[in-house]
């Protein structure tokens, strides 16, 4: 399939997406519609952090130290790499810690393309496969806040907290994760609106917002890794900031602005973790030959939604696949 053909098809598909969730949003969560509108500006995003710092108050956390699975972690250095670049990338899950999540996964099912009725245990993504023309590009773990004790551990992590805390200020909260894999692909997939990850966005969460992301398999160039521009969340281009439907822009376009040197392609083994600012121009790109399964912590100063969790889903309404005809069958 032609790649402008494609890229034309993922951008009306992306834009049909963006109206009908903007849509959805402003009855449901007007605060965020207000988010929406001026919180990709940045001077209202910086008196909006310098607001919240005024705040802050240090978290007491010297005797809890010990208690923290990265007592490594020069926290107070982390938040100015953050403040300066937008990004930190310099340690990892401890083996336990990473064998327990990749336990979960393994024994939970995941759900392709998102849709709450095709779970599937990842060893059965091949059976799934067989039922559409086409491959799902993505498949999403729901309720991972709720049911993995092993997530709650680290968001719970004093350093994390600490992390979280200094850089959104006082108001900072943990909003939910995101668990997902991403497979390896050729054209368009069955799920082709989740395609749009993997050019160069930046996400508005919030007015100031953090993840605390890992990677659990193998990250190499076959696999997909994450790509971000460091600094890109203290400057805009102002034609981006009023485009309310479309926060993608081309790679040939962010190098003319940022310069190709502050592009950072992350790669590592299983267990690797990085810090973002989620204002920051990133992308994930398609895996070549190998799977990638990535796990995302959300800190905000605020919440948006009414689920306690950005990952809840009603367990009544998940499904296996096996229950489901798939779409075009008689």
């Amino acid at each position: 399939m032609p790649t402008n053909y494609m890229s034309k098809m993922l951008l009306t598909k992306g834009f049909i997406r963006k109206l009908s969730y903007v849509t959805k949003a402003i009855i449901t969560k007007p605060k965020w519609i207000i988010l929406f509108v001026i919180g990709r500006f940045q001077v209202v995003r910086s008196i909006y952090l310098a607001l919240s710092r005024l705040h802050f108050f240090p978290l007491e956390l010297s005797s809890h130290s010990s208690c923290s699975l990265f007592p490594s972690l020069d926290t107070k250095q982390i938040v100015r790499d953050l403040n300066k670049d937008g990004i930190f990338a310099d340690f990892s899950l401890p083996q336990g810690t990473l064998q327990d999540i990749l336990q979960y996964v393994n024994s939970s099912d995941c759900f392709a393309g998102g849709i709450t009725n095709l779970g599937f245990k990842i060893s059965e993504k091949y059976e799934i496969d067989k039922m559409y023309d086409q491959p799902f590009y993505t498949a999403r773990y729901f309720n991972v806040s709720s049911f993995c004790p092993t997530v709650l551990e680290l968001v719970n992590d004093p350093k994390i907290q600490e992390i979280a805390t200094q850089y959104i200020g006082s108001r900072a909260k943990y909003t939910g994760a995101s668990l997902f894999w991403t497979f390896p692909i050729k054209g368009v997939s069955h799920d082709s609106d989740q395609q749009h990850f993997s050019q160069f966005h930046y996400d508005i969460d919030d007015y100031i917002s953090l993840r605390f992301c890992f990677y659990l398999t193998d990250v190499n160039p076959e696999s997909g890794p994450h790509v971000c521009i460091r600094g890109s969340h203290r400057k805009k281009p102002i034609f981006q900031a009023f485009n309310f439907f479309s926060r993608i822009q081309s790679g040939q376009r962010l190098a003319k602005l940022y310069g190709r040197e502050q592009f950072i392609r992350l790669e590592g083994k299983p267990g690797f973790g990085f810090i973002e600012d989620t204002f920051c121009f990133h992308k994930g790109n398609i895996p070549k030959s190998q799977p990638r399964l990535f796990l995302q912590l959300h800190f905000a100063a605020n919440r948006y939604g009414k689920a306690e969790f950005h990952d809840y889903r009603e367990p009544s309404t998940l499904q296996s696949f096996k229950h489901t005809i798939p779409y075009g069958s008689a």
